[in-house]
């Protein structure tokens, strides 16, 4: 195991990357959303330019452009996230908090994502299993791909674009023999000044036995908020995990530790 660093510095682990994947190792935490706010402040600073979120699906890009023009309308999005991504009122309200931090540090947002009903139709043809024998695509397959292209072209517009792009994990990295990842597809499509920060721990690791993969530190280092070179998952990209310490979010939205 790479030693740990308990200075979580986001401007170091990104470096000269022009692509940040950011991926959260479960939905629930509501802490990983607000430490992707803190990486958010320190990542503009470095100059990354633009925020690209799996959470948002394109056919709300029209709402996303209206309130990042116009400061108005932020009352849609939020019930986009309570209406799709209600895993818990704090996970769905950290979601939301996460989208007006980057609007608020002026950073361009890019929707991702395809519709629920188009993810349905795809897999009612072909499903995980069925995709895996390489003999279609399921919807994970496809979403990744259409991420990648919306991700590339949005480099490629512009050489002075950076993005930081959040996601779950199994979006970020290889997830089976066909389904790979953001790090591999984007590598595959030329652009390499890549980073990939996994993040761990949080609430929803209370106990080793059902944490395995995102808290399954030693005890002492369940507290402990740090990062560290390499991730549970091997990557073709330089990587990063991030530990969350297992504290609770308070009624105000903040971190008690």
């Amino acid at each position: 195991m790479n030693k740990i660093n308990t200075d979580v510095n986001y401007r170091t682990m990104a470096g000269n990357a022009r692509l940040v994947i950011i991926a959260e190792s479960s939905h629930n935490p509501a802490s990983y959303k607000y430490e992707a706010i803190r990486a958010l402040k320190q990542l503009k600073a470095a100059g990354f330019t633009h925020f690209a979120m799996e959470m948002l699906p394109l056919k709300i890009k029209e709402k996303i452009e209206f309130y990042q023009r116009t400061g108005k309308g932020f009352d849609a999005i939020k019930q986009h996230f309570k209406k799709e991504w209600n895993w818990n009122s704090a996970t769905s309200t950290g979601y939301a908090e996460l989208v007006k931090a980057a609007n608020t540090l002026g950073m361009k947002i890019i929707p991702l994502d395809m519709p629920i009903e188009m993810m349905d139709e795809i897999d009612s043809s072909c499903d995980w299993d069925k995709a895996e024998t390489g003999s279609c695509s399921d919807s994970h397959i496809k979403r990744n791909e259409m991420w990648a292209d919306i991700l590339q072209n949005s480099l490629k517009l512009n050489k002075t674009t950076r993005i930081v792009a959040f996601m779950h994990r199994w979006h970020a990295f290889k997830a089976g023999d066909y389904h790979l990842g953001l790090d591999q597809l984007m590598l595959n499509m030329q652009i390499h000044n890549i980073r990939l920060i996994d993040y761990i721990g949080g609430i929803t690791c209370s106990d080793t036995n059902i944490c395995k993969g995102q808290s399954d530190e030693d005890k002492s280092l369940k507290e402990t908020y740090f990062y560290r070179k390499g991730a549970f998952k091997v990557s073709p990209v330089l990587s990063f995990t991030v530990h969350i310490p297992q504290r609770r979010i308070s009624p105000a939205g903040t971190l008690t530790w």
